[in-house]
């Protein structure tokens, strides 16, 4: 199983809404509903991603860099369990 390097930091500094819609996806139960909360986290933290770019807030891209690694592996865990699924993250 991938590691994360880092642990992400849920400080106040940071962006609270790629943050929320990224632990509502990794705290999703519903499986129906996982593939939704996934999608929408990777674009909240892309989106964060893409205003900060010019911004030299290293731990805040090292959040985000481990939060996309972490749906990456929560869709692929999601795919394989229901093998028709489409992963929405490539």
């Amino acid at each position: 199983m991938a590691q994360l390097n880092n642990v992400i930091p849920l400080g106040e500094s940071f962006s609270p809404t790629w943050k929320h819609l990224y632990e509502c996806a990794m705290l999703e139960l519903d499986k129906s509903k996982l593939p939704e909360r996934i999608a929408a986290a990777h674009r909240a933290i892309v989106d964060r991603a893409e205003e900060i770019v010019d911004n030299q807030s290293d731990d805040e891209h090292y959040a985000l860099n481990d939060a996309l690694r972490a749906l990456r592996l929560l869709a692929q865990v999601a795919a394989r369990e229901k093998p028709t699924a489409q992963s929405p993250i490539q």
